[in-house]
């Protein structure tokens, strides 16, 4: 099941979050303003963590991961904007070619946002572009938990890896 959605300003900024399992890194829960959007790409398993960061943010978009069963939250979100359509699923069943699976489900996206690996990248190789943000909890973070800020300022965008190492 998909929902379709819209950011219809020229000038956004998005958190990119995903596999909290539970837990979200007080660092990036820290980072979400309250003209901020944030997206969660699955694996919440506390729909608490959803909840704060609805109070915290202008809008909050959350997908189901393959330890989620949420009846609220959907598998895929569409969201509109004036640079394209973002796609959001978990992508636990685009395994094993993950980028080459979601480039070939949703080929008119713009940007297709996917968790489930805990390994963050930004592969902007070809359209539509493919992102995770790795881990956001505590669970394989590989050496700390990250999130992405995605910008788009005047039709243009950056998208930027923010790591919070371990303190062990």
């Amino acid at each position: 099941m998909s929902n379709h959605n819209s950011i219809k300003e020229n000038n956004f900024r998005i958190i990119i979050i995903s596999d909290t399992h539970g837990y979200l890194n007080p660092n990036i829960f820290n980072l979400v303003r309250e003209n901020d959007y944030v997206i969660h790409a699955g694996d919440i398993m506390d729909e608490n963590i959803i909840d704060s960061l609805k109070a915290m943010s202008k809008k909050t978009y959350a997908v189901n991961g393959n330890n989620d069963n949420f009846s609220s939250i959907n598998d895929v979100e569409t969201i509109e904007t004036k640079l394209g359509k973002i796609v959001v699923t978990h992508g636990h069943n685009n395994y094993p070619n993950y980028h080459d699976s979601l480039r070939e489900e949703f080929p008119d996206a713009f940007l297709v946002i996917y968790g489930h690996t805990h390994k963050h990248i930004v592969d902007t190789s070809s359209m539509p572009y493919i992102v995770n943000p790795g881990a956001s909890g505590k669970i394989r973070t590989q050496g700390g938990s990250s999130c992405l800020l995605f910008e788009s300022i005047d039709r243009t965008f950056s998208i930027k890896l923010k790591k919070f190492l371990n303190d062990d």
